[in-house]
């Protein structure tokens, strides 16, 4: 079908053509959906933008993440104090230090710590000290910590808050997402029907051109036998101009339409597209009437919602002073040998135990209110974009509804009119040639026909766009998790 107008557009055109032979393609409105949401440009940036909200979440949880410490050294002690006994004098001390830990958060405001540590020490002193310290000694030690927030994050209500809001906020951007993948269907298919009413514009130029020029020969004929009236043939070469020029807009336009859409749907430049579309207009679909609280972009807003009320909780569990219980339990052990050292450790006789409150506050910015405040506010905001989201999505369905059933209405209308008028320019063009009709009033009739034509396309589009329109207000263009290129 495009092929045929190939030869009509420009001589650039042409000499590409001859270079390499384009490829085929069929289009229709399903098979346009399905190639942007495969392998569309725009698809592939919705997705991947959403990836990378992926990280907030795990952020959030990462502050529970267990860890683990180990630090080893040695260490060379040959230092002087200011109070020191002639056992220490000219004492060198060479130390391996080695300490590991384990230490996890829990969102029960809980903090859970093991700690393992080993020092090895040689000593070395002179002669001329008294009571030196034994030559070689090891220091085992192991211990338990817990702690516990008991006001402020009292037992965990700030972390519990904190993640759930991370959670809550990426699970309502995940359902935001379909919506605006249905907005990239929504325009491959405009720049579909886009494309297709600009191929029959020029089709029907072309058509209009043809139709012009056969009038000029007639009109010459007239004339030369002295039939037409004093204008007519200058008239109707005019017109026959304005159609000339028409061609070549409408080829513009039709080049331009083309090409945007091969680049939404991603496809090799140059792509010849044959477009199918229904002989008949479709009838306007009954459909069953859906809850508004069921549409993705009301549930989307109202985990938006929920998670700022969790952080609002969360807010207010820290506006408080911190007051934490803490424990520490440790066993000891050490001897010259360090197998004894470890066997004093493990038998626990020589424990210590620590058990305390500690308390934290913070003041001069009043910071915390502050916060509180601010979470106050955002949770308002989100509940008044939730009430005027169920409002708008009942009037935009109900909107949707009725601009379905004028462009349905449009469209049939729009085909009759295009019979009429090409019946009056038929009949307009014989009572012409009868010289029974001013020329004016069949250019008139001509352009009135040419126009009904490319309106009866466009109302075509317009049909199919406001039933993909609605059909998108009850997310039933595309489903919740569509199977796109990633």
């Amino acid at each position: 079908m495009v092929k045929t107008f190939l030869a009509l557009l420009s001589t650039t055109a042409m000499q590409g053509a001859y270079a390499q032979a384009p490829k085929e393609i069929t289009l229709s409105q399903k098979n346009v959906a399905e190639l942007v949401l495969k392998q569309g440009s725009k698809t592939k940036e919705v997705n991947l933008r959403y990836q990378t909200l992926r990280l907030t979440p795990v952020q959030a949880l990462s502050a529970y993440d267990w860890n683990l410490t180990v630090e080893t050294g040695f260490e060379y002690d040959k230092s002087v104090g200011l109070l020191q006994s002639s056992t220490a004098a000219n004492t060198k001390y060479e130390r391996y230090k080695t300490t590991a830990s384990l230490q996890k958060n829990f969102t029960s405001g809980t903090l859970l710590g093991v700690e393992l540590s080993r020092l090895s020490q040689k000593a070395d002193t002179d002669g001329f000290a008294t009571n030196p310290p034994p030559a070689q000694q090891t220091l085992d030690s192991a211990g338990l910590i817990l702690e516990q927030a008991l006001l402020g994050n009292f037992f965990g209500v700030a972390d519990r808050g904190n993640v759930n809001a991370a959670e809550l906020t990426y699970e309502s951007q995940t359902v935001a997402r379909a919506n605006e993948l249905e907005d990239v269907v929504l325009d491959a298919i405009r720049q579909f029907w886009n494309a297709y009413v600009a191929q029959e514009s020029f089709k029907e130029a072309v058509n209009s051109r043809d139709r012009y020029k056969k009038l000029v020969d007639a009109v010459k004929r007239k004339t030369s036998l002295g039939y037409s009236n004093p204008g007519d043939l200058p008239q109707v070469q005019a017109e026959f101009e304005t159609r000339e020029q028409r061609v070549k807009t409408t080829s513009r336009d039709y080049l331009s339409s083309v090409e945007n859409l091969l680049t939404l749907l991603n496809l090799e430049p140059g792509t010849d597209i044959k477009f199918e579309i229904p002989n008949e207009i479709p009838p306007v679909p009954k459909l069953i009437e859906k809850k508004i609280e069921e549409l993705r972009m009301i549930r989307a807003q109202k985990l938006k919602v929920e998670a700022a009320k969790e952080s609002l909780a969360a807010a207010e569990s820290l506006s408080y002073p911190e007051l934490d219980f803490v424990g520490r339990v440790y066993t000891t052990g050490v001897d010259e040998d360090a197998g004894n050292s470890y066997s004093e450790v493990v038998s626990g006789t020589q424990p210590k135990y620590y058990m305390g409150l500690r308390f934290r506050y913070y003041f001069g910015s009043d910071l915390q209110n502050e916060t509180v405040i601010n979470r106050k506010m955002t949770k308002d905001l989100e509940e008044t974009r939730l009430h005027r989201a169920l409002l708008e999505a009942k009037d935009l369905e109900f909107q949707s509804e009725r601009k379905v059933h004028a462009a349905y209405a449009i469209a049939t209308s729009s085909k009759k009119q295009r019979e009429f008028r090409e019946r009056a320019s038929q009949e307009l063009n014989r009572s012409y040639n009868q010289g029974r009709t001013d020329i004016q009033i069949l250019i008139t009739a001509m352009n009135n026909y040419f126009d009904s034509e490319v309106q009866y396309y466009r109302s075509l589009g317009d049909y199919a766009i406001a039933l993909n329109e609605w059909a998108a207000t009850r997310d039933e263009l595309i489903p919740d998790e569509p199977a796109t290129g990633k």
